[in-house]
């Protein structure tokens, strides 16, 4: 009996098994100016991500968290709840953002 929950356990992820190290790649036309992962911190701060470019950043809280990007024009695109840990990959494009899992 003890074993199934010990299994279901071990394929949980953990906020200590995950730093919250993810990358952010601008595929949009604008820069972005601002981007929040579930708290007040700019994760940006005082950078600013042009189009083209990818970004490697870390969310203090990576799982279940709510992505807030703030473009130089003042729009801004949300997304979530997302799992970065599983999903490490974050892209920007021009119909919105996405998370992707990472790989190659």
């Amino acid at each position: 009996m003890l074993l199934p929950l010990l299994a279901a356990c071990a394929t949980q992820p953990s906020q200590d098994a995950c730093p919250g190290d993810f990358t952010l790649t601008n595929q949009s036309s604008r820069p972005v100016e601002q981007l929040y992962a579930g708290s007040d911190r700019d994760l940006l701060d005082p950078s600013v991500l042009p189009p083209g470019q990818t970004a490697r950043l870390r969310a203090q809280q990576p799982l279940n968290t709510r992505l807030r990007l703030v473009f130089d024009d003042g729009r801004a695109v949300e997304l979530g709840p997302v799992n970065l840990c599983s999903l490490p990959r974050v892209v920007v494009g021009p119909g919105g953002i996405q998370a992707n899992p990472g790989g190659r």
